[in-house]
């Protein structure tokens, strides 16, 4: 294996190879068999993923997010507060792209007690967030703001994203 992930109740592996595996809870559907079903054992992820290289994981609370190596970002499982990025509340049992967010270098997914929200940054440097914005977790300025959709951190920028690198505010 070449990665894992650890989510509130679920885990994710990726292989050397590209291929996602996930195991554990999956009553909402973020282990992305097109179920509800737990698995006990590792079982791999197909659907949109079963023709894709994946080179990254990350699982949340009751959310799963895949980064391929072309720079598409995929999501699953529970989608409240907008956590999977797609633009609504809805549970999605598969793998599915999230369409406004092309270009994927890092995904991260998290979770403030049930609150749950999701980052990512892309090839040109930016770095966003969406899902539960209580109190204020997400950082884009909407201050307890739910985000359905990925927005750009405004004052933030990743190294060697082709634009200059804006810097946070200054703290004292």
């Amino acid at each position: 294996m070449q990665a894992v992930a650890a989510g509130a109740r679920h885990s994710l592996a990726l292989s050397s190879g590209g291929s996602v595996f996930s195991f554990g809870w999956g009553v909402c559907g973020q282990l992305g068999h097109g179920d509800k079903r737990s698995r006990l054992v590792p079982e791999r992820v197909c659907g949109a993923l079963a023709a894709v290289r994946a080179v990254a994981v990350s699982a949340g609370c009751e959310h799963s997010l895949v980064l391929a190596a072309g720079g598409a970002v995929y999501s699953f499982g529970y989608g409240s507060h907008g956590r999977l990025g797609h633009g609504d509340e809805e549970e999605r049992l598969e793998p599915q792209p999230i369409a406004s967010l092309g270009g994927g270098r890092t995904v991260g997914a998290g979770q403030y007690g049930l609150a749950a929200y999701s980052v990512a940054s892309t090839a040109s440097g930016d770095a966003l967030a969406f899902g539960c914005g209580e109190d204020d977790a997400l950082g884009v300025g909407a201050r307890s703001e739910n985000l359905l959709r990925p927005r750009r951190y405004p004052h933030l920028r990743l190294a060697g994203g082709g634009r200059k690198e804006e810097s946070p505010r200054e703290c004292c």
